[in-house]
């Protein structure tokens, strides 16, 4: 007979038997049975399965000997049916790529198949139904393979409906009703399985395998809570109830089987994950008081809900203490994480606490040394030492822990903590070994590469990397340089974290020269192309590099680096605009990097230069630019000091100068008028224009700040004021006022008696007379780079002379010395 044919009798037969009385379901139940086990096994059509499935369950499961159901029905039903739910799942997952309210016929597909779940779902509730309604005692052995079964499919049906949202994404409106069906479904089969469980008594002499499929049932039924914790919180609190109450009901007989490190675990995770929501729900309720206050109905539920966890713990724990050796850790950490954490973490965290203790003028006790006076420290060095002495004795093993904590504080917005941080991490890479120093570089390289943008974080962690650096092995530092070549454009911009200053001598220039090639080229690369802002980005990555170099390696560059940087730091700015510097944050930056590198380069900058750039200074200071760009303005202008200004400019030059360095003298802003104070003094100390130093001391409130500055002396009002800033807190009135007595007087005194400037060494002079000298022959090497590529401007030769003159005056000098 074919297929078709087989089908169409299969069809007929069924139709018959749907419409028997139960009298005569009873009669032919021997002889009819096998018929429809052999077409269950053999079918290969959904629908036909469902039939046969609902037949054999409605009409002829109640006449059927519970003694033998094991062996005569579900031990030839149940894989099939599994395989059969197994595949449907499958072909849901595959076809519900395709699904969407254009395209009926894989809408109709995914629906018929989700009905046909529910209704084989349906048809094993009506199983154990008939088992707990036919019993009062069950034997375990006699529905050997009914539980683990009906598990199997009870977990997947949670997984799908968990997973919804992934596997049908946009398109789960269309479903949403049959899963919601399927769900409350499966809840139903779960609670009649749960009841027919608790009919189940296993005794002494059970049987092996009644022993096995109970603690099957037990993992398999934890394995659920770990997929429905976050779908249902009153069933997923129901089921762990049921666990804990079948392990201690047949503990006697399943303790040796249980896994118990998995079952603590899981409790814990659970009871955690409870009490930090219970941590997060306590912030948002505003009136606890209220009872018809929502989110304090949804604290008590979670609260309720983290206590059932506790206490199963604890009563499970009790139970089988001799079996959890293996849990100690486990619960040792629930511990540890709950008291919200590690002592490392801890003490960070305290220590944010104090910036108004650490602002404040406290001394500890000093410890006293071998041969060494005892000498009082501060609070941070104390906390520091200690800190540093803890982390010594640290075991390998918690490594990644002090890690994590020493980390976690580096990207804290707490200045002091980060601090700390930075300081204990810095220990670590000084007395641990080069290995785990060069791996902790790296790791910070990383972190700062996937910064999304600048940040306090950013900030932190390219100090940290920046002393980190000075650690490391140079065989390290050379693994470093391969992994981060500068060359890679997404590498170049971790060069401005690193000081030029850690790598030996040779490494340096070879670094120096690479990095300024691919800097130089960056922004040739910009002049190049059409000047637009989005570009600016990757220019002001170089402009930084470059920056970075020339104060850290500046004299690994020979005269052809000076050179092509120079021209290129001219070449830009030419493009400054005054407006966009107000407005654009990346011109901003761009802006205050070439003031920077001009005041670098101001030995072998050309005059004219520098008298277009004063030009743009007064512009800009007159639209009060945001600090940052003022405090750029401070460096070019104490660096004018080192510089001769020719008679033809002095008159352009200077002028300027006296009443950018007023505008910026009467800042409101303390910290930048401290900034301006401090370049005004270089300025006046280096500069052979004395003219322009009683220019800016026009009034007299500029001149009795310089006088201050220089006495070190200031009001008492404003020193108060700054104290107060630093403290960083608010303390109580009774906690401040004695203090503030105390900073007063200090005040007072040291304002009749100002510190005395320390001698100079001779070993400081000769240092700054090498620099000078050092400055002056770049020069000239520049100079003459240049004759060999343009033409000598007109006035050279004059200025030549004139340089001849100083340089026989200076030899003058020497001899009479």
């Amino acid at each position: 007979m074919s297929q078709n044919g087989a089908v169409a009798t299969n069809g007929v037969m069924l139709e018959e038997l749907s419409s028997w009385p139960e009298e005569i379901c009873r009669r032919e139940l021997p002889s009819v049975l096998p018929r429809l086990l052999s077409m269950y096994q053999c079918s290969e059509s959904w629908i036909e399965h469902i039939r046969i499935l609902k037949i054999i369950v409605e009409m002829f499961l109640p006449h059927m000997n519970h003694l033998t159901l094991e062996e005569t029905l579900f031990s030839q039903i149940l894989p099939k049916t599994i395989q059969l739910f197994d595949g449907m799942i499958c072909e849901l997952t595959s076809e519900a790529r395709e699904l969407s309210s254009q395209n009926l016929e894989i809408q109709i597909t995914i629906r018929n198949i989700l009905q046909t779940m529910v209704q084989i779902i349906g048809s094993l509730t009506g199983c154990v139904h008939h088992v707990c309604a036919t019993q009062e005692s069950i034997i375990l052995g006699n529905i050997h393979s009914l539980p683990s079964f009906i598990l199997h499919i009870i977990k997947s049906t949670f997984v799908h409906c968990k997973n919804s949202e992934s596997v049908y994404s946009g398109r789960l409106h269309l479903v949403s009703d049959l899963l919601q069906t399927l769900f409350k479904e499966a809840y139903s089969l779960q609670k009649q399985l749960m009841e027919l469980l608790d009919m189940v008594c296993l005794g002494p002499s059970e049987d092996e395998n009644s022993i096995l499929t109970m603690v099957e049932v037990i993992h398999s039924l934890m394995d659920i809570c770990s997929v429905i914790s976050s779908m249902d919180k009153a069933f997923h609190a129901n089921t762990w109830k049921f666990i804990i109450k079948q392990s201690l009901k047949h503990q006697s007989v399943i303790r040796s089987q249980l896994k118990h490190k998995e079952i603590i675990s899981s409790l814990c995770e659970d009871i955690l994950f409870s009490f930090h929501s219970c941590l997060q729900l306590a912030e948002q309720t505003t009136e606890p008081a209220a009872q018809d206050n929502a989110d304090y109905r949804l604290f008590q539920k979670t609260l309720k809900l983290c206590r059932f966890f506790a206490n199963s713990l604890l009563h499970y724990t009790k139970e089988f203490l001799p079996f959890l050796p293996d849990s100690c850790r486990t619960l040792h950490q629930l511990y540890l994480q709950i008291y919200r954490m590690s002592i490392l973490k801890a003490i960070f965290y305290n220590f944010g606490q104090f910036s108004g203790e650490l602002s404040l003028p406290a001394h500890l006790q000093g410890v006293k040394g071998k041969g060494q006076a005892e000498v009082p420290v501060t609070l941070y060095q104390r906390i520091c030492v200690h800190l540093c002495t803890f982390v010594a004795s640290l075991h390998p093993t918690l490594f990644p822990e002090l890690d994590a904590a020493l980390l976690n504080a580096v990207l804290s917005t707490n200045m002091s903590t980060s601090l700390l941080a930075m300081d204990v991490w810095c220990f670590l890479a000084r007395y641990g070994t080069a290995e785990l120093g060069a791996h902790h570089v790296t790791l910070v390289a990383h972190l700062i590469k996937s910064c999304p943008g600048r940040c306090v974080q950013l900030t932190n962690l390219s100090v940290l990397l920046r002393r980190l650096f000075f650690f490391m092995a140079p065989a390290h530092q050379v693994e470093f340089i391969q992994k981060f070549s500068p060359r890679e454009a997404d590498n170049l911009h971790l060069w401005q974290y690193i000081s030029f200053q850690a790598l030996p001598a040779d490494l340096r220039k070879q670094v120096t020269c690479e990095v300024t090639g691919v800097c130089t080229a960056q922004c040739r690369k910009w002049l190049s192309g059409s000047h637009t802002l989005a570009e600016l980005d990757s220019l002001n990555t170089a402009l930084s590099v470059l920056l970075t170099v020339c104060n850290s390696a500046g004299e690994a560059l020979d005269s052809r680096q000076l050179t092509a940087v120079t021209e290129v730091v001219g070449q830009l700015w030419a493009f400054i605009n005054v407006e966009q510097i107000i407005s654009q944050p990346h011109v901003q930056q761009a802006f205050s990097l070439l003031l920077q590198l001009l005041a670098f380069f101001i030995q072998t900058v050309d005059l004219q230069l520098i008298s277009q750039v004063v030009n743009v200074l007064t512009l800009v200071i007159k639209l009060e630019p945001p600090d940052h760009v003022s405090l750029a303005v401070l460096d070019f202008l104490s660096s004018l000091g080192k510089l001769y200004i020719s008679q033809t400019l002095r008159d352009k030059v200077l002028p300027s100068l006296s009443c950018i360095v007023a505008s910026l003298m009467v800042n409101r802003n303390w910290l930048l008028e401290q900034h301006t104070l401090e370049a005004f003094t270089q300025f006046a100390e280096g500069t052979k224009h004395e003219e322009i130093v009683s220019q800016c001391l026009g009034s007299e409130e500029i001149k009795n700040k310089v006088v201050s500055f220089l006495e070190k002396t200031e009001s008492v009002g404003e020193t108060e004021a700054a104290t107060a800033d630093n403290s960083g807190e608010q303390k109580t009135d009774t906690f401040w006022e004695p203090v503030a007595k105390v900073t007063l007087e200090e005040a007072k005194g040291s304002a009749f008696q100002p510190c005395t400037k320390r001698a100079r060494q001779e070993l400081l002079l000769e240092e700054e007379y090498r620099s000078a000298f050092q400055t002056a022959t770049r020069a000239l090497e520049t100079t003459e780079a240049l004759l060999k590529h343009s033409r000598a401007p007109a006035w050279l030769l004059s200025e030549l002379g004139a340089l001849q003159e100083r340089i026989e005056k200076l030899k003058c000098c020497v001899l009479r010395g």
